[in-house]
């Protein structure tokens, strides 16, 4: 049995998904705090709503499971780490807790999903797995609270030899991930892809738009995700997941305006950027590819213009 935690999430489902395809059994379990789910409504999962922050709960949801893929928790754009720093920090030490509490006492492995948000200060680039650990702590509370994460995994593997795989996704995006009503709550496609879409002009981002990032199809995601949590190679080890193509907030903006059809000449207006706005994210997935042999499939471009397919639907737009 494959236990996904934050299963209904916008990564977790489409892990989901891939696991399904593989034939694996899955459980699902999630709060649906967000309030909607991205998991389809006749996939056959077994599905738990629980609050994995209660120890007992999270025992209950470990019965009978060999792999538990761990993507539950208090996640947003850039504005909502801002705005909720004791809840993500308190929130998500609890679920770690619970969860790798219960993986102790079932035996089961872990596969954590992290974050590339774990390099905000790092000086490497591209960035290695290894630089996790030659770099500066996260300033941002998610981003160390990720960290924090992948410290449970280390620990508990060695005092009670829970085995696990650490996976940093870089910058997810896809159909299924909202756009918010706030600048900053949601991530940077959908918000982008929302105000190009509604007419905005001139187009307004955070910051010069020369920040740099290196955006992942979701699919992609969850292929390697999946693939580095039950490939044997990847047991006890880290590895960065995403594409390696760098680009800027600016050329990101530039290609979502054209592929959403605006006529109009590409125009845009900036707002202050918030405080800890990182400037640049690059991975160095060299590892994962020389390990594993994986790499990611979807361009950036055929990439958007699915999201912005799926962006345009009536259901979504409503």
């Amino acid at each position: 049995m494959m236990l996904v935690t934050g299963g209904a999430g916008f990564i977790g489902s489409a892990v989901v998904r891939r696991l399904l395809a593989d034939g694996h059994s899955v459980r699902v379990v999630d709060d649906l705090s967000k309030g909607r789910t991205n998991l389809d409504a006749n996939a056959p999962v077994e599905f738990i709503k629980a609050d994995l922050r209660d120890r007992a709960e999270a025992e209950g949801v470990f019965e009978g499971v060999d792999v538990c893929f761990h993507l539950a928790a208090k996640i947003g754009g850039i504005k909502y780490f801002h705005d909720y720093p004791a809840t993500i920090l308190n929130e998500n030490n609890l679920i770690l807790a619970s969860v790798f509490g219960a993986a102790t006492r079932k035996r089961t492995k872990i596969v954590y999903v992290s974050s590339s948000m774990v390099f905000e200060k790092t000086s490497i680039f591209p960035s290695p797995e290894s630089a996790v650990l030659e770099s500066p702590p996260p300033v941002t509370h998610y981003g160390f609270s990720k960290l924090v994460g992948e410290y449970y995994c280390r620990a508990f593997n060695e005092e009670h030899g829970v085995p696990y795989t650490i996976c940093r996704p870089f910058n997810a995006y896809g159909p299924g991930e909202f756009p918010e009503d706030e600048p900053g709550i949601a991530h940077v496609i959908p918000d982008l892809a929302k105000k190009v879409l509604r007419g905005d002009y001139p187009l307004e981002i955070m910051g010069s738009g020369h920040q740099v990032r290196c955006y992942t199809y979701m699919t992609d995601i969850a292929d390697g995700i999946v693939t580095a949590g039950l490939d044997r190679r990847g047991e006890n080890e880290d590895f960065n997941v995403g594409d390696d193509t760098p680009t800027s907030v600016e050329q990101l903006a530039r290609k979502v305006w054209e592929l959403c059809g605006r006529t109009e000449p590409f125009q845009l207006s900036h707002v202050p950027a918030l405080e800890h706005d990182i400037q640049r994210r690059i991975p160095d997935v060299s590892k994962i590819e020389s390990v594993l042999g994986w790499r990611v499939k979807n361009s950036l471009d055929d990439g958007l213009r699915s999201t912005i397919d799926w962006l345009r639907t009536p259901a979504t737009a409503a």
